[in-house]
């Protein structure tokens, strides 16, 4: 592993650039990469980066909006924000002539449909939505993919799934699936 023990907020001050300026060849300034890896440190105060841990892994979101997997190879604890030092082996060769560079950490990363937890009701241990469609109300059910207070990420549940909680293959058969731009109730 990298040594990593001089990071501090002064330190990352001090290098005195502008996010997403490049250096010039003529200029003193400069990095070494090794085998195409590439260190990212990043002043952070979420909530997420409060509880991180060194092994964890993220996708960074570059300024070309290419999404890379990183790894947190080192923390710095200071004051109330925290340095975050993240690993990327990908698309190494687009930061090379950055010092300075602005990134999104995506702690999850999940594939579903955004929906209110005030619309996500539950019977027997499973959630479901209720949709209103040409004015009937039909009761699909979820699964919860992710979820915080506001909202949570579902999807469909695959016919294999159902008959595993229990139903039958008729209600398997009849059963309606949650679509993107669905109108679901509110409770």
């Amino acid at each position: 592993m990298k040594d990593f023990s001089y990071l501090n907020k002064e330190f990352l001050k001090s290098l005195d650039t502008k996010s997403g300026a490049t250096i010039l060849t003529s200029e003193e300034k400069g990095k070494v990469i090794d085998n195409f890896e590439c260190y990212l440190a990043c002043m952070m105060d979420t909530e997420k980066a409060s509880v991180a841990k060194v092994g964890d892994n993220v996708t960074l979101r570059l300024p070309s909006t290419t999404e890379v997997d990183g790894t947190i190879e080192y923390i710095v604890e200071e004051d109330d924000n925290r340095i975050l030092v993240f690993r990327i082996t990908e698309d190494v060769e687009k930061l090379a002539e950055y010092r300075e560079v602005s990134v999104d950490v995506i702690w999850w990363n999940y594939k579903g449909l955004k929906v209110s937890n005030l619309a996500i009701l539950e019977e027997n241990d499973i959630s479901y939505v209720e949709r209103s469609k040409a004015g009937y109300i039909e009761k699909i059910y979820v699964k919860i993919l992710r979820q915080n207070d506001t909202y949570s990420i579902v999807e469909n549940y695959t016919d294999e799934q159902l008959l595993q909680l229990g139903f039958d293959e008729e209600s398997v058969n009849k059963r309606k699936q949650l679509n993107l731009y669905d109108e679901i109730l509110l409770h």
